[in-house]
């Protein structure tokens, strides 16, 4: 079974190598498009995983088969296969849609974020924000704020407050630029949301939305070297940033997080560690669906019409990801381990094997049509600046499914959201 991993490894890297070579050659690729992200997210997920297999790392809970079986060859050949189909058909995806031809003579007027519309958003968003901070997070060198909130404690409309003043200082960027007192606010939130030890995407997303936003105004096709390894040092220190947040909060002495840095390195170097197992999660996926009563055509979406009603009207109220928690089973049990099913164990769940083609090939035909939209829009359109946090939002998308799009473009961003969907509306009505 050792020599299916290899002819596995072999057919994704060909495959790899040669929707790469054709998206440079026809698909005019740039750091905003969105092929860009996905070349970057496969070959850490899927070729760089299964190599660090073949090399002997750990499969993700190899060591804890009393209540997960550990998972075959097999399902993880399968599952990287099947990721390569998905990869073909974005690929034809991105290149058919970036070589369509479109009407030149058709001229767009760009709806412009609206300055009345940002004022009256930010006038609330912004105080929330910093009530949001210090009534819920933990301040370093001040502590946390025993405040109990009851049945709402960990409510989503509560909990995202904690992010509104981080996001509303996205807008203003946006806006005015890159000014000396957003950047020293920007680096207070960064130097709070730190020492969280939860949900480093709060972080990870608004980096890449304003190192997104950089690049668009500099014109930049691609990063500059120099940025660069200022990235690599800033995924060093924001891998192991969850687990370090808490050891903080615990009071950990310096000894001991440099101990516990190293014995993080160690997993790693092990392949051992959650961070780096997402294959072995998607491919478990796959087997519980195929081990399930059958796919469920779409109903997987249906949860997103639920989203708004708050969990303390409805107890037992369905989450969004609800059909990993159905075909989980005692010894495999995805929900409560926390795992990722990636955009196509979520295509496989609703379609089985067309679901694997289409629903990539869809979301990269019309994420592209965006892309070419807002390449020479306005500096201060609407579109560009949802279309810049969709794209700090994508590798959410590739790693939880389409379900990601709603809860983080719309709710997790609502100050943002709440500027473009006004600005839209006004101007429509104007």
């Amino acid at each position: 079974m050792f020599e299916s991993l290899l002819i596995a490894f072999y057919t994704d890297l060909l495959v790899f190598v040669l929707c790469t070579f054709t998206l440079f050659k026809y698909g005019k690729l740039s750091i905003l498009h969105p092929a860009t992200t996905y070349l970057t997210f496969h070959l850490f997920v899927f070729t760089s995983r299964l190599g660090l297999l073949i090399l002997g790392a750990k499969v993700f809970l190899s060591e804890q088969t009393s209540y997960f079986s550990e998972i075959q060859n097999h399902e993880l050949v399968k599952a990287v296969l099947l990721a390569d189909v998905g990869f073909i058909a974005m690929t034809i995806a991105w290149v058919l849609e970036m070589n369509r031809k479109v009407n030149k003579n058709r001229v767009d007027s760009p709806i412009l974020l609206d300055s009345s519309v940002v004022r009256n958003v930010l006038f609330f968003t912004i105080p929330l924000g910093i009530w949001g901070i210090f009534s819920q997070l933990y301040i370093p060198f001040l502590g946390k704020n025993q405040a109990d909130f009851g049945a709402w404690q960990d409510s989503s409309y509560l909990v995202n407050t904690q992010n509104w003043l981080f996001l509303s200082l996205l807008i203003i960027v946006f806006i005015k630029g890159f000014q000396k007192y957003s950047v020293v606010l920007i680096g207070v939130c960064l130097f709070i949301l730190t020492f969280q030890g939860q949900h480093r995407y709060r972080i990870l997303i608004p980096c890449v939305f304003l190192l997104m936003l950089y690049l668009y105004r500099q014109q930049k096709k691609w990063i500059p070297l120099k940025i660069v390894f200022l990235i690599l040092f800033g995924v060093v220190v924001f891998l192991p940033m969850k687990y370090i947040g808490k050891l903080v909060q615990q009071g950990a002495t310096i000894t001991e997080l440099i101990e516990f840095s190293s014995e993080y390195g160690e997993s790693l170097a092990l392949g051992a560690n959650a961070d780096f197992s997402f294959l072995d999660m998607y491919a478990s996926t796959l087997t519980l669906i195929e081990q399930s009563s059958g796919y469920y055509y779409g109903s997987t979406y249906l949860t997103l019409f639920l989203a708004p009603i708050p969990r303390q009207f409805w107890e037992n109220k369905p989450s969004l990801m609800q059909w990993m928690t159905d075909i989980s089973t005692t010894n495999r049990n995805l929900r409560e381990l926390g795992a990722v099913a990636t955009l196509y164990g979520e295509s496989y769940a609703n379609f089985g094997y067309l679901g694997i083609f289409f629903i990539p090939f869809l979301l990269a035909k019309y994420s592209t049509r965006w892309y070419k939209n807002v390449t020479h829009t306005h500096p201060q359109s609407a579109n560009l600046f949802l279309y810049l946090y969709f794209t700090a939002i994508s590798v959410q998308i590739y790693r939880d499914g389409l379900n990601a799009i709603f809860m983080f473009l719309w709710v997790y961003n609502m100050p943002g959201f709440a500027v473009y969907i006004f600005s839209i509306l006004k101007q429509k009505r104007a």
